[in-house]
């Protein structure tokens, strides 16, 4: 009996060590974010991925943006918010592809504006939000890309 014990009790210390170092020690507490982005002008980008930033935890949270700019965030999933604290935000917009390219003539559809290269990193982009108990609301005013000259 003494054997099977042992057995046991290294079994217990196994599975242990495999929650803890398999990221199985708890999430931290999520707020619901949901915003905009728009221009400068008024008028907002129509697509894109957004992502919130938080050293104190180093944790992200992310989100599409859509056709009318809106976006809602989420840390483990989808829509789920963003940890209390402070961000840094950065907008992301893959643009451009081959198969575009070669059928720019047969595609006809708006994909509106594109947000300034600055947006991309979190060093340059000058958004930040603080995240707070309960529904957070943010309208994030961007610039244009100077590659683009309009609609």
């Amino acid at each position: 009996m003494k054997h099977f014990q042992i057995d046991r009790y290294k079994m217990f210390v196994c599975v242990a060590v495999l929650l803890v170092f398999s990221g199985c020690r708890g999430q931290h507490k999520t707020h619901p974010v949901e915003g905009q982005v728009r221009f400068t002008d008024g008028s907002t980008p129509m697509f894109g991925d957004i992502e919130f930033y938080n050293a104190e935890h180093q944790i992200n949270a992310r989100g599409k943006i859509n056709r009318d700019g809106t976006f809602t965030v989420g840390t483990y999933k989808d829509n789920d918010g963003a940890v209390e604290g402070e961000h840094k935000i950065v907008i992301i917009q893959n643009t451009g592809s081959v198969l575009e390219d070669q059928f720019k003539v047969k595609i006809n559809h708006n994909h509106g504006g594109l947000v300034d290269r600055a947006y991309i990193d979190y060093r340059t982009s000058g958004l930040s939000c603080t995240v707070k108990p309960g529904i957070n609301q943010f309208e994030l005013v961007v610039k244009r890309s100077s590659d683009q000259s309009g609609d």
